[in-house]
């Protein structure tokens, strides 16, 4: 099996574009492919996205629905919102109202149990004035994959 280290690669593999940098690839059956810890790399998203200053894309609640193992109808019970709702979000055809994504947010950051200090200070941080103000951008997430082995 052949190992080697891409500098930078583009990966869509969670529906959505991520950076990777410094990324372990090994060729398997002639094709090359990641070489990381697709568990850990998935959580690692996960709390970026929950963290990111911008609004969620479609793909990315998607994902997070995924992640979370929820069906379209739980996670829209659990936002109080309906499903129909939800996959408006989810095609880009409506946002979801800050206040709801910044529940969301607070909601991934415990269920991946950040520390206290960690949940208060995004919590400070956060506002849905900040939220509205980035609907229009959505900057690509960048990972080193030094941190994902």
């Amino acid at each position: 099996m052949k190992e080697a280290r891409k500098d930078t690669i583009m990966w869509e593999g969670l529906g959505f574009p991520i950076r990777l940098m410094n990324v372990p690839m090994k060729k398997i059956f002639g094709e090359w492919v990641l070489d990381i810890n697709l568990e850990h790399f998935q959580k690692i998203v996960l709390h970026m996205l929950a963290k990111k200053t911008t609004t969620l894309s479609g793909p990315e609640i998607r994902f997070i629905i995924d992640y979370l193992k929820m069906s379209t109808r739980e996670f829209a019970h659990l936002f109080g919102v309906t499903h129909t709702a939800v996959l408006k979000w989810e095609n880009e055809k409506s946002r979801m109202s800050p206040s709801t994504e910044i529940c969301l947010r607070l909601y991934i950051l415990n269920h991946l149990n950040v520390a206290d200090k960690e949940f208060r200070r995004f919590y400070l941080k956060i506002n849905s004035q900040n939220l509205v103000n980035s609907e229009d951008e959505q900057p690509l997430l960048e990972i080193d994959a030094k941190k994902i082995a």
